[in-house]
């Protein structure tokens, strides 16, 4: 009989064993052997994205010797009002981007949104816990920064009503940036800002789906550009006549949530089915994942880029360069961490330090596998669709 039952106590005592072994293993990862990112365990990156610091290379079966392709850099919010006025006015209207200019310069689209209108003067026309504006002057700033197109589509850019738009158009026209997204009547809110590269004619769609809808515009008033399905399809059916390459903006998604809304990826995918060859969001303040969609990216939202505010939620943040292969198809991106604290960098936003930059990616990393249910985000923050790694190297610029 004890014959019978020694192997059943075996059992119970390799049980107890491994038990305690695990407890042991948990305990020491939450005190030390995990990273935390904002509260949350986040998961290393797959080892088979692992590649160099170098600029990435196509094979010539992939891009083939000579081809055009599109290289554009895309940040989130802009809003140099409140406290990064005086900053402004000691330091210059560039100051916010001295640090990170010359990740800005020589791309073919330099692209972010701009959160508050440049506007002297103007009333506010609806009440809203927070209202926005920078003096014209600081205009400057972003031009002397790169930057060549911004998106107006947002719920701020009427904050000071149609005497602050206007000042806004006025002030970016003087600057010779484009704009997107807002207008005076709803036709001129869905007008593409539309650039001239020597990979050929890109055309920039920008809309918002944020309160107050006040700020929409309709057949009978003017504002920011909602992409209401039939139009949408309507102008992006018409884009692929006139345009070699379209890239669609949208101001979306709830403030400071990690995770896109259903409704978020519906549209994107809609935008990209109807002909758009990026999708780049913006509006939570804080970064949310990248999606690989036949063959096209999906950045849900960039955060901020630099943004007048002092929020503990939003101190983490990136640039996205992004490169498209002549027929619009997305080659590869990179993700440039960035220090957006501003406690610590004074609203002037920096390269993210080492440890920093691996959190962020590792966290991007992750919150894309949720999306796509498989890795597409490199240790090095290369972006692109390993399947068919087998046909390019890929390597990324070192900052």
């Amino acid at each position: 009989m004890p014959i019978l039952f020694k192997p059943w106590k075996e059992i119970q005592q390799h049980f107890l064993k491994k038990t305690v072994l695990f407890i042991c293993f948990l305990f020491l990862l939450h005190c030390s052997g995990g990273t935390q990112f904002q509260n949350r365990m986040i998961d290393s990156p797959g080892s088979d994205l692992l590649y160099p610091d170098k600029k990435l290379n196509f094979r010539q079966e992939f891009s083939p010797p000579g081809a055009q392709i599109l290289e554009i850099i895309a940040g989130g919010d802009v809003m140099i009002g409140h406290w990064t006025q005086s900053y402004l006015q000691k330091y210059g209207s560039d100051y916010p981007f001295r640090e990170i200019e010359h990740l800005l310069s020589g791309n073919d689209i330099v692209f972010a949104n701009l959160e508050a209108p440049f506007a002297d003067s103007g009333e506010i026309t609806i009440e809203k816990q927070f209202t926005f504006k920078v003096p014209t002057k600081h205009v400057r700033g972003l031009k002397q920064a790169g930057f060549n197109v911004m998106s107006l589509a947002n719920n701020h850019i009427l904050d000071y009503g149609f005497n602050g738009l206007q000042q806004t158009l006025q002030a970016l026209d003087s600057a010779k940036i484009q704009h997107a997204g807002a207008g005076f009547s709803i036709a001129e809110a869905w007008e593409p800002a539309l650039l001239k590269t020597p990979a050929g004619r890109v055309a920039i769609l920008a809309f918002s789906m944020t309160f107050p809808k006040e700020f929409w515009a309709t057949d009978s008033t003017g504002g920011t550009a909602y992409p209401y399905e039939d139009k949408l399809r309507d102008a992006l059916n018409r884009l692929q006549n006139s345009a070699d390459f379209t890239i669609v903006s949208f101001h979306w998604g709830k403030e400071k949530s990690s995770v896109p809304k259903q409704y978020q990826q519906y549209f994107a995918r809609l935008a990209i089915d109807h002909g758009a060859d990026l999708v780049i969001g913006h509006h939570p303040h804080v970064l949310q994942g990248f999606e690989l969609y036949h063959g096209k990216l999906i950045a849900y939202s960039l955060g901020n880029l630099a943004f007048s505010a002092y929020s503990r939620s939003a101190v983490n943040s990136a640039l996205l360069r992004i490169v498209l292969s002549g027929d619009g198809n997305h080659l590869y991106s990179q993700i440039i961490p960035l220090n957006v604290d501003n406690i610590e960098v004074e609203f002037q936003p920096k390269i993210a330090a080492e440890l920093r930059k691996n959190q962020i990616i590792t966290h991007l990393d992750t919150l894309s596998r949720e999306l796509t249910g498989r890795d597409i985000i490199s240790e090095n923050g290369l972006i692109f669709d390993f399947l068919q790694s087998e046909t390019l190297t890929a390597e990324t610029k070192n900052y």
